[in-house]
């Protein structure tokens, strides 16, 4: 897809873009305890994002079993967002990444913290991260309010604000 300048491409809940166009910005709003995945390489300026809503599917028979289904999972959606932003010419040798959300949008007690999505999120973005051999360089992810990721593919830049706070970078 051709872009014009300073293109704006929202990324919503299990959606996953990848692009070389330079002018291309990918933003995921609302990421509360979902974890907005960016990868970027800075030699072929190319890159992409993934809006993760949960750490792995556990069945095998869920609705979401069509491919884009799969991306709203951190076990599938990252290894996919890996793919297609290789398969843009991206070498995994200068590939970063990084994440931002994983808040715990709910008071959880101490004997559920297996219901802390936003945690067990953070922690399988991470493990995938860490088993294709990919660094994760920056990340904001937890506390109990949402933020809004934006990724600039030409800079490789990620800006995060959390509500009624500036804009900082990753």
């Amino acid at each position: 897809m051709a872009l014009e300048s300073a293109d704006v491409i929202p990324i919503g809940i299990g959606e996953l873009f990848a692009t070389d166009q330079r002018n291309a910005e990918l933003v995921a709003y609302g990421l509360g305890s979902c974890i907005g995945v960016v990868v970027h390489d800075r030699v072929a300026r190319a890159g992409g994002m993934v809006h993760v809503l949960l750490p792995e599917r556990l069945g095998t028979h869920e609705l979401s079993d069509s491919p884009d289904g799969l991306l709203r999972y951190a076990d599938t959606g990252v290894r996919e967002l890996l793919n297609r932003v290789t398969g843009l010419g991206a070498s995994r040798h200068h590939l970063v990444a990084k994440i931002a959300g994983g808040a715990r949008m709910f008071q959880v007690p101490d004997e559920l913290q297996m219901l802390d999505i936003g945690a067990r999120n953070a922690k399988a973005v991470r493990a995938v991260l860490d088993e294709v051999g990919v660094p994760l360089v920056a990340h904001d992810v937890g506390g109990t309010t949402g933020r809004t990721m934006r990724y600039l593919v030409g800079s490789g830049k990620v800006y995060v604000r959390e509500p009624g706070m500036s804009e900082r970078e990753l």
